[in-house]
């Protein structure tokens, strides 16, 4: 560590005392830990049991198998939006008897503002676009759509653009995903458009059409503030980590940890989407046979120069730990990564070492035939 640096803490939740910090007030790089924070606040303001809504919208009513106007395709940005999806959207078409639209397939993506990446992301990163309607995690939304109408033998005499839902059109249907079906990916797998797709949630809460990343960032900044600390001191870019521009602080992390034990709601919703150490998500390899399996529920982040893990831990005397490491200016991740996983292991010391082979894999949940493989920040 005499060439990098090192921002730790760790926190008795317990017994609501601080058990070691070094330079835990510096403002560092979370990467992906920043999904931390992200989860938390939307969980806080939004609650356990929001949804992530698209919804399908005529600007007439349909008689007998004429709609004599247009179809509003409105975006929730909602990332785990699939083909099951779409097809229930033309199915209520084909049931309500509609085999001809005179008018246009008009795409609301009022959401959020018209930028396609985050603020402070290298141009040559591999991401989604950040559009709130998504197709299976891609800007096609209105392609498929077309395609699914025309399978259904349903035809469109007018053209496909973007707009926003003009009042006093009639809702059809719409499609949901649960904050929870979208925070296991985005902390266990570290994706990155569910995380973005959490933040611009955030941001909507403005009621301002085109929202942007600092409306988000403003909701974030609430959430520093009710953890006693100083937004004004901190820097809020993004949702998940990407930005180069985030900066936040060891003992931030803490806190926020903190905030969301104090909360039974938040702390369920949170720690069950929480990579397990040894078990599943970007931990499912690390620490394996070692004290740490199991006792610890993390979220990992890299980013180049930048290693960083935050989470919670079980100590051997029964004690509820959290704990953030962020190590800067790291030649690789595994210099990072050998260091937390000591700590990781010190923190759980006098546990029995697990009983398991480490090629031994957990119990997979099967994934749906919409659930696609996506750039991650892990």
């Amino acid at each position: 560590m005499e060439r990098s640096q090192l921002g730790l803490c760790v926190y008795d939740l317990t017994t609501d005392s601080l058990i070691y910090a070094h330079g835990h007030q510096q403002r560092m790089r979370p990467a992906s830990s920043m999904k931390v924070v992200t989860a938390v606040a939307a969980l806080d303001r939004l609650g356990g049991d929001y949804q992530f809504a698209t919804q399908l919208y005529a600007t007439a009513a349909p008689a007998d198998s004429l709609l004599q106007g247009s179809l509003v395709a409105r975006g929730g940005f909602d990332p785990l939006f699939g083909r099951d999806d779409l097809r229930a959207f033309v199915e209520v078409l084909r049931q309500r008897g509609i085999r001809r639209i005179t008018g246009d397939i008009i795409l609301d993506v009022s959401l959020k503002d018209t930028t396609n990446l985050g603020w402070g992301w290298c141009w040559d990163d591999k991401n989604k676009p950040l559009t709130p309607l998504l197709y299976r995690g891609n800007d096609s939304w209105g392609d498929h759509f077309i395609e699914q109408l025309q399978r259904a033998g349903i035809t469109l005499e007018g053209n496909i653009h973007r707009g926003v839902l003009p009042s006093g059109a009639q809702l059809l249907v719409e499609r949901k995903h649960s904050i929870d079906q979208v925070l296991r990916p985005m902390l266990k797998d570290s994706d990155n458009l569910c995380a973005e797709a959490m933040f611009y949630q955030l941001a909507a809460t403005s009621k301002r059409a085109y929202a942007t990343y600092k409306d988000a960032a403003a909701q974030v900044h609430q959430l520093i503030a009710d953890c006693g600390l100083q937004p004004s001191d901190y820097l809020v870019a993004d949702g998940s980590g990407l930005s180069l521009y985030n900066y936040v602080s060891p003992l931030l992390l803490v806190a926020v940890l903190r905030h969301a034990a104090q909360n039974e709601e938040t702390f369920t919703h949170l720690t069950i989407a929480l990579p397990i150490m040894g078990r599943d998500g970007t931990l499912k390899s690390r620490c394996r046979r070692t004290t740490a399996q199991d006792n610890v529920r993390a979220k990992t982040g890299t980013v180049e120069g930048v290693s960083s893990l935050t989470g919670y831990a079980m100590a051997a005397n029964g004690h509820r730990l959290c704990f953030a490491i962020v190590n800067q200016g790291v030649r690789t991740a595994a210099e990072g990564r050998s260091f937390q996983d000591a700590v990781c292991r010190a923190l759980t010391e006098g546990f029995d070492t697990p009983h398991i082979r480490p090629d031994v894999q957990p119990d997979a949940e099967p994934m749906n035939e919409d659930e696609t493989a996506a750039p991650t920040c892990c």
